[in-house]
């Protein structure tokens, strides 16, 4: 694919996001990045910059002839009594004042739109690397009527928390819901579950699932689920049956490493679109 402009990508520098920079760089040698976490990073083509640069962060981008960003890497929620006027930044953040008040996901949406005012486009990271995501060939399309409750009532649930911002994933076994996803993130979530299980008693018995998707109404560009070869370790390790995931809007880090272990724990996969 021919790309005359470059491509940002813009978040925390963590794995995830590393891996990515990665691939692009070896696709399109015009891709940077611009890290926003605290910790200094040094790569080539890598720019660190305060979350409040935004002046900075545009000279940069319009330098590089950047059309296409994509948010990926995890970082911390700013706070915003620490923000410094840079001459641009400043006219957003009533904005951002009034998107904090609705949650996580309004920050973000606000996030994507300044940049999108400012004519730049916020784009999937799949749309350059269809290596992170799974096909209808990796995947179930069609629940086996023992895991339909499980995966309904996670699901469901998950439906009913999008009103409130809060929560990507839970894990429901025989009916019963085992833990549901706060701020400590996936895996934690599933640590959590494998001890829950233990006090229970019920390790010995192969059963539930991980339902993990977007919230209702989450932008598609940014904050998006994701999953690795970890997920599955813990998966596991909880002794669950496997995973429900929207296969249309959840990353897959390490894709290869990821199936590879779920056919080996001969775990179930499913698409929940």
């Amino acid at each position: 694919m021919k790309n005359d402009s470059s491509i940002c990508i813009i978040g925390g520098y963590d794995e995830l996001s590393k891996s990515l920079f990665k691939t692009l760089k070896n696709k399109y040698k015009s891709t940077i990045f611009i890290n926003l976490i605290s910790t200094i990073n040094h790569d080539k083509n890598l720019y660190n910059f305060k979350i409040f640069e935004l002046k900075k962060i545009l000279k940069l981008l319009k330098l590089n002839k950047v059309k296409d960003i994509i948010f990926l890497g995890k970082i911390v929620r700013p706070d915003l009594s620490k923000f410094k006027n840079d001459g641009i930044v400043e006219n957003y953040i009533p904005k951002l004042i009034e998107a904090y008040r609705k949650g996580d996901g309004a920050v973000l949406d606000a996030v994507v739109g300044i940049f999108k005012e400012l004519n730049f486009k916020v784009v999937s990271p799949f749309k350059y690397c269809d290596s992170l995501s799974l096909s209808n060939a990796d995947v179930l399309n069609k629940y086996k009527k023992e895991d339909i409750i499980d995966i309904k009532k996670s699901s469901d649930l998950l439906d009913v928390l999008s009103e409130f911002d809060n929560a990507q994933s839970v894990v429901c076994a025989d009916g019963y819901i085992i833990a549901i996803e706060a701020a400590e993130g996936t895996d934690s979530l599933l640590r959590r579950t494998w001890q829950i299980r233990q006090d229970l008693d019920q390790l010995k018995i192969k059963s539930g699932f991980l339902v993990k998707k977007i919230k209702n109404n989450q932008s598609k560009f940014i904050d998006l689920p994701v999953v690795g070869p970890m997920t599955i370790k813990l998966i596991k390790k909880a002794n669950l049956k496997g995973l429900a995931i929207d296969i249309k809007s959840t990353i897959i880090y390490k894709k290869d490493d990821f199936l590879k272990l779920a056919k080996k724990y001969d775990l179930t996969i499913y698409n929940i679109s």
